[in-house]
């Protein structure tokens, strides 16, 4: 009994050195590009295609399903600007601002100017972000783009989307000849970004309410920065919401990425390192519960997107025997994409915990899972129309991601295996949400 309590000791020690590496990577990630601690709002930068794994032998790509997010744009309510730049103003009318206040003030109206009139406007460099994911995804898979090949595009009908997929588009037709089609309609929003009322409805119970405030205020300080930027504490305490301003301009610091502002100014300088880790964190968990397998509220949120993976297999079997390749391209929202990632559970996104401090942890961090220019895509392959036994690979934001699936030739799963594992996935949680209204009865 002695040597198995000793054993125990160690294994726990060891798990605990283990779990603290891991969240010490994403410190030192954050050390390396401060932009990624804006959680989703981090806008990828335009990178080198990813190395893929050949496939077995005899396969070739004959379906591509991508469902990706907008590239970088503009906050798309004014008032995410124009709040902490009132705040300041009125305390610069009165005096009531330090040196760096007043300065941080004059760096505000810059952004504003620059976002003035652009509410969700895609950014230039964002855009460019567009063009050069196609252009990689068309040299990566040049057998998807030929001459025969026919492509259907999809977006929800939000601007930065449209500017998304537009610019995807634009590309597109200066490397590939084939058949296109481009729909942008309110009624793709059923299985593109779908709502759920009842999910919505459980995403913050009173339950999680306490967890996630409880979490809040530990992972909180902002009277270091409150005494930065105003020269009067009194005039803080009684006109000024701390913790709002402060998560106001950290907004704005993950906002100014991808702008003509960029090489120029920045907000970041005004948190230390420990705070920038701080609010990043806050935000992760706040996404988990939202969009993740999170045991406090159910675990239930990654469902709402159940609409868009019934289609994803769905259309994986519609285009099994056809003889041309096909290429459907979506583009929803960042949320969206989220969700589908932790439902698909694509690289352990799918884990499920109460504990909102062991996120990084367990390796779930949402500026790897859905960053602005994130993307999911299913390719699949076969060695001809009569396969038996056709393929499909994962790829998260262009990296070959693994499933929940046991596999022979992984990256690589086998189609039916895939969809077995989905379809009993949904079936259960509609069996259950089924027997819930029968029980209301």
């Amino acid at each position: 009994m002695r040597n198995m309590k000793i054993g125990l000791t160690v294994m726990v020690m060891l798990v605990g050195i283990i779990l603290q590496t891991v969240a010490q990577d994403v410190r030192k990630e954050l050390k390396a590009d401060v932009n990624r601690s804006a959680g989703i709002y981090y806008a990828l930068p335009v990178s080198k295609s990813y190395h893929d794994t050949p496939a077995p032998k005899g396969k070739h790509p004959y379906y591509f399903s991508h469902y990706g997010c907008p590239a970088a744009y503009y906050l798309t309510k004014s008032n995410e600007y124009k709040s902490p730049l009132d705040i300041l103003a009125k305390a610069d009318s009165l005096g009531k601002l330090t040196s760096l206040g007043h300065d941080v003030l004059k760096r505000i109206e810059q952004v504003w100017e620059d976002a003035s009139q652009r509410s969700g406007e895609v950014k230039e460099r964002g855009a460019l972000l567009m063009r050069e994911q196609m252009k990689q995804l068309v040299q990566r898979f040049p057998e998807m783009f030929a001459p025969n090949s026919y492509i259907d595009t999809r977006s929800i009908v939000e601007s930065r989307n449209i500017q998304s997929c537009n610019e995807a588009m634009v590309e597109l037709a200066r490397h590939c000849k084939s058949n296109k089609a481009f729909f942008s309609s309110h009624r793709d929003r059923n299985w593109m970004n779908p709502l759920d009322n009842k999910l919505s409805s459980q995403r913050m119970d009173s339950l999680t309410m306490v967890y996630y405030n409880r979490f809040y205020e530990l992972n909180t300080s902002d009277t270091r920065l409150m005494e930065s930027l105003f020269s009067d504490q009194n005039y803080v305490v009684q006109n000024i919401d701390a913790a709002a301003l402060s998560r106001a301009l950290f907004r704005l610091a993950g906002s100014v990425q991808q702008t003509k502002l960029e090489k120029q100014l920045t907000l970041y300088d005004l948190f230390t390192p420990e705070e920038i880790y701080r609010h990043w964190r806050r935000q992760n968990a706040w996404n988990y519960i939202s969009y993740g397998n999170c045991a406090l509220n159910g675990g239930k949120q990654p469902y709402i997107q159940r609409e868009t993976l019934w289609n994803m297999l769905h259309m994986g079997d519609s285009v099994l025997t056809l003889d041309h390749p096909v290429v459907h391209l979506r583009y929803t929202h960042e949320n969206a994409v989220m969700s589908l990632a932790c439902l698909m559970e694509l690289d352990g996104c799918g884990v499920a915990t109460s504990n909102l401090d062991s996120l990084e942890h367990y390796g779930w961090v949402n500026y790897r899972i859905a960053p602005l220019g994130g993307r999911i895509e299913l390719i699949h392959y076969r060695s001809g129309q009569n396969d038996k036994d056709p393929l499909v690979k994962v790829l998260l934001n262009g990296r070959e991601a693994r499933l929940p699936i046991e596999s022979d030739c992984a990256p690589y799963y086998h189609w039916y295996d895939v969809k077995r594992y989905y379809l009993r996935k949904l079936y259960r949680y509609e069996n259950v949400r089924n027997n819930e209204k029968d029980q209301k009865k």
